[in-house]
C-alpha cells in the first residue's frame, strides 16, 4: 500500500507495529452577538432558534437534527494557517516537505450551499446505533471480519494494533450510550443512513464535505470554530488535552491542548458548547465520515460540490479525542478506505430537502 500524507501525527507518535495496515501516514469562544454577526457575514441567516427535525429510531430512541441555512463561505485554509500547521508539524519532527505536502489539499475557494439542509446536532450515539442494529440485524465490517484496529496504553504511551473482537460493541475504552459510536466504517455509516431513510421516509445521508465544513464554520473564518488560538478552545471540543496526557505521560512530542476537560477518551455528545448553527462536537470527540470520495477541490467557485468522481478513499473531518491541534482545524481533511474502522471514527447524519422546509 503506498505511503500517503493523510495523518502525520499518528505515524509519528503512536509507535504502530501495524502502521502499514493502518496507513497513518506522513501525509467558537465567541458570544451570541459575535456568532450571529459571523453567520450573517457568511451569507447565512443566524440560527438563534434553528428549525428542528426529530427522527424516531424505535425503542424510545430519537435523533435530533437542526436546519442549516443556505449560504456562501470560503472553504479551505489560507496560506498563513497552513504555514502555522507546517511549523507545528516540523517542531514535532515531521520533515518540512512532508508537512507542507500534507496541507496542500486545503486550497481556498468559494462554495455556495444553495439549499438548506438538516444536520444532526451531534454524532450518532452508541444508543442510536444500537437501535439500528437491533431493528436491522446489521453486522459492522469489524464484526464480520472479527477484528479491528484498537488502542492500548503501554509504558505510558499509545500503541495501535490489530485486536480480535474489537468493534463498536467493544472499543478500546469504556463508553456509555450517549457517547459517539466509534469503530464504524464508511460502509457502516451508509447502512445506518439507508435504514433510517427507509424508517423515517426522509432522505438521510452523510453530509458532503462542503456541507460539513460550512456547518462546522457556522460563519467563522478562523482556523478553529472558536478562533485562531487552539488553546482558546476550552469548553468547545474534546481533543487531545491534559486529561489524555495523564493517561499517556510518556508520549513524546505531542502538542497537547492546554485545558483539561475531564474526558481522556470520548465524551457524552452535547457536553461542549454548540456553534452558531446549534451543532455540538463539530471538532473533536470522533472523526466524522463524509459522503464524498477524497480528491482535489474543484478549481474556482463551486456550487454544492460532491467530491471526486473517482477514487476509493472517503473523507473524514473534525478530529477526535486523540488529536492534537493541526488535525482539529475546520479545514483539515483526512481520508481512509471505506472499510476502515478504529476507535477514533464515528459519524453524524444529514437530511436533504428540496426546499427551505422539511416536514
Amino acid at each position: 500500500m503506498p505511503v500517503q500524507t493523510g495523518d502525520l501525527h499518528m505515524l509519528k507518535t503512536l509507535s504502530l507495529s501495524l502502521v502499514v495496515v493502518v496507513t497513518f501516514l506522513a501525509v467558537f469562544a465567541f458570544d451570541k452577538k459575535e456568532s450571529t454577526a459571523q453567520a450573517q457575514a457568511a451569507g447565512a441567516a443566524p440560527a438563534a432558534k434553528p428549525k428542528e427535525l426529530v427522527l424516531d429510531l424505535g425503542d424510545k430512541v430519537t435523533l435530533k437534527l437542526v436546519q442549516i441555512p443556505a449560504g456562501k463561505f470560503t472553504m479551505g485554509s489560507p496560506e498563513a494557517e497552513k504555514k502555522a500547521a507546517v511549523k507545528e508539524a516540523v517542531a514535532f519532527g515531521i520533515p518540512e516537505k512532508n508537512a507542507t505536502d500534507a496541507f496542500k489539499d486545503e486550497v481556498q475557494h468559494e462554495v455556495t450551499i444553495s439549499k438548506p439542509f438538516y444536520m444532526g446536532v451531534a454524532h450518532v450515539t452508541v444508543d442510536q446505533f444500537a437501535a439500528f442494529v437491533k431493528d436491522s440485524g446489521y453486522k459492522t465490517d469489524a464484526e464480520k471480519d472479527g477484528w479491528s484496529m484498537g488502542f492500548e496504553i503501554k509504558d505510558g504511551k499509545f500503541d495501535v494494533e490489530k485486536v480480535d473482537g474489537c468493534s463498536w460493541r467493544n472499543p478500546s475504552f469504556d463508553q456509555k450510550g450517549d457517547h459517539p459510536v466509534v469503530q464504524v466504517s464508511w460502509n457502516d455509516a451508509q447502512a445506518f443512513c439507508a435504514w433510517l431513510s427507509k424508517k423515517s421516509g426522509k432522505t438521510v445521508t452523510l453530509p458532503t464535505e462542503a456541507q460539513w465544513e460550512y456547518a462546522c464554520r457556522a460563519g467563522t473564518k478562523t482556523a478553529y470554530p472558536w478562533g485562531d488560538n487552539p488553546d482558546d478552545g476550552k469548553g468547545w471540543a474534546n481533543c487531545a488535552d491534559q486529561s489524555l496526557k495523564k493517561k499517556i505521560p510518556n508520549q513524546e512530542g505531542w502538542s497537547f491542548f492546554s485545558w483539561d476537560d475531564g474526558f481522556a477518551f470520548t465524551s457524552p455528545v452535547g457536553s461542549f458548547k454548540a456553534n452558531a448553527f446549534g451543532l455540538h462536537d463539530m471538532i473533536g470527540n470522533a472523526w466524522q465520515w463524509c459522503q464524498d470520495r477524497y480528491g482535489d477541490y474543484e478549481k474556482g467557485a463551486a456550487i454544492d460540490p460532491t467530491g471526486a468522481d473517482t477514487g476509493s478513499r472517503r473523507v473524514l473531518r473534525g478530529g477526535s479525542w486523540v488529536n492534537i491541534p493541526w488535525y482539529c482545524r475546520s479545514a483539515y481533511r483526512l481520508r481512509r478506505s471505506p472499510d476502515f474502522r478504529i476507535d477514533l471514527n464515528g459519524f453524524r447524519v444529514a437530511v436533504v430537502s428540496a426546499g427551505v422546509d422539511l416536514p
